[in-house]
């Protein structure tokens, strides 16, 4: 039981890449359409729900680890004691 938060967070990005699957299938437009709403509401239910069970030290963890403006930057700190 105290995995599934985790799993709902996680399992959250599935609608969104399922969105990008929709071209191609053998469905009518109209269909594609519709799915496409209901996919990026079900990710976020998913995620809101998952994250609110989890709690919110661990979203806040989960926030700044996956930061994108923090992926690319220098790590300083790093360089400076190795001089």
């Amino acid at each position: 039981m105290k995995r599934i938060p985790y799993y709902l967070v996680f399992g959250s990005f599935i609608p969104y890449l399922l969105i990008f699957a929709l071209p191609f299938l053998p469905v009518s437009g109209g269909v594609k359409a519709g799915l496409i709403p209901i996919l990026v509401i079900l990710g976020e239910v998913m995620f809101w729900i998952g994250g609110i069970l989890v709690g919110k030290e661990a979203m806040s963890a989960y926030r700044k680890k996956f930061n994108p403006a923090k992926w690319f930057k220098n790590n300083n700190r790093t360089e400076k004691n190795e001089k």
